[in-house]
């Protein structure tokens, strides 16, 4: 399945969820169109929730938010509708069409980016971010089942490099992207919309963001396949108490993992959440210059890193069981220092380097934890699997990353000049604990690994 000839098996959308796959071969280019597409998503998805971290100096002054405030919108009024509606989609993506969820939830979650651009009080813009939040809770984990099926074994970290590729390139985009679109309407009068309110500049730039999504979720109906399911299938699916029973039984690696992902996604929020307003309070770069210039910066050491970490991984892989968390391992641990002195450089330019730095080495971690994940996992469990560490990662560490560091801003340090000290406490605290937290769970992921290898065949 290497070569310009191989396929891949394709459930066609018309087929019961609860029957067996009647597999359409395809060619592998067809598959790995899906992943680039896939990778898409991921992108508009990053996008639309990002692009707030841009605007948190204007949207204070104009809605009267403090940052705590700021804080809750950025995380909790996404994170909790992720938490609660992922569950129950995920199961539906294990049992029925994957492709069509995900259609779906981009769709939703781009007019929620709409709205965003309609708020007018930190309650409707609760509503709205709400909406982004639960309708892209649907999306992740249905696409990383999807990639698991439609590629080899020995190429999955490369999928997974090409998918989390659009992940940070969402996250570099929302930054670049905004940040233009700021400059752009930068002298752009604010409207008052009579029924509605007073929009700013800054309102325009999400009703911009939210139109890519709807044409992207059309194209994913019309033109991506629905790749049958590798390993056994159960009708019905596992029901959730099964899901939980599993992962109790493979408690050694995921009571490890799990802690130590959320840990790495706090830190990861976080950072990303008080980036620009780190750079703006600290060297006086305002949006529109600090946006695509960090956005640059980010997505081109991150795309660097996911790269050789989805070589490293194929390449360790050959060798060692455990290979994936070996390589989240090191990537957590290499990319700590600079990580943590970036905050401290005398110059903008200096952080941006030590940035990039630390980039590189974390981003080479992204492909190795999803292949582990997906290839200890069987394949109808992958998406309610997929939720729980999404949940993890996007509720929990997306609500608490932006929220502690806020807190610790507002009522510790007491300064908003001191938030680049708050910073580097924040990843010293935290990075040796989550890479610890990884390093205990290599060995079981070996075990597992090895246990699904056995029953895949």
């Amino acid at each position: 399945m290497t070569g310009s000839t191989a396929s891949v098996a394709i459930e066609t959308p018309s087929e019961s969820a609860e029957t067996p796959a009647k597999p359409v071969e395809v060619t592998s280019a067809r598959a790995w169109y899906t992943v680039f597409m896939l990778a898409l998503v991921a992108a508009l998805a990053q996008i639309d929730r990002g692009v707030i971290a841009l605007v948190v100096q204007p949207m204070k002054r104009d809605l009267g938010l403090s940052d705590t405030q700021v804080s809750l919108l950025i995380g909790f009024a996404f994170t909790f509708f992720y938490a609660v509606v992922g569950p129950p989609v995920s199961r539906i993506a294990d049992r029925g069409v994957r492709k069509s969820v995900i259609a779906a939830s981009l769709a939703i979650w781009s007019v929620g980016t709409a709205l965003c651009g309609l708020a007018q009080s930190f309650w409707s813009f609760f509503f709205a971010r709400a909406v982004v939040g639960g309708a892209e809770s649907g999306s992740s984990p249905a696409s990383l089942s999807m990639i698991a099926d439609l590629v080899p074994r020995d190429r999955v970290p490369l999928a997974f490099a090409i998918y989390n590729s659009g992940v940070m390139g969402g996250m570099a985009l929302s930054l670049v992207v905004g940040g233009l679109l700021l400059g752009l309407l930068a002298n752009v009068p604010p409207v008052d919309l009579p029924g509605i309110g007073v929009i700013h500049n800054w309102h325009l730039v999400f009703m911009i963001l939210g139109v890519p999504g709807l044409i992207v979720a059309a194209l994913i109906m019309i033109t991506v396949p629905e790749p049958a399911r590798k390993g056994s299938r159960r009708p019905g699916g596992y029901p959730l108490r099964e899901v939980v029973g599993f992962v109790w039984e493979n408690r050694a690696m995921h009571l490890f993992l799990l802690p130590g992902v959320l840990i790495m996604s706090i830190q990861s929020f976080g950072m990303l959440a008080w980036g620009p307003a780190f750079y703006e309070r600290t060297y006086g770069w305002g949006p529109a210059v600090a946006g695509p210039l960090l956005g640059t910066v980010t997505f081109g050491s991150s795309l660097t890193g996911l790269f050789v970490g989805a070589r490293l991984a194929q390449w360790l892989g050959k060798r060692h069981d455990d290979a994936n968390l070996r390589v989240l391992f090191l990537a957590q641990v290499l990319s700590l220092p600079f990580a943590a002195v970036a905050p401290l450089m005398p110059s903008p330019w200096l952080a941006l380097v030590f940035t990039a730095l630390g980039g590189v080495l974390a981003g080479m971690g992204g492909p190795a934890y999803n292949a582990a994940l997906q290839l200890s996992t069987p394949n109808q469990m992958r998406g309610q699997i997929n939720a729980l560490y999404l949940f993890t990662i996007a509720a929990i560490g997306g609500g608490l990353g932006p929220l502690l560091v806020a807190v610790l801003t507002d009522f510790v340090a007491q300064s908003e000049a001191a938030l680049r000290y708050v910073l580097v406490g924040f990843r010293l605290l935290l990075g040796p604990l989550d890479a610890l937290l990884i390093w205990m769970a290599i060995k079981p992921y070996g075990e597992a690994f090895r246990q699904r290898l056995k029953e895949e065949g």
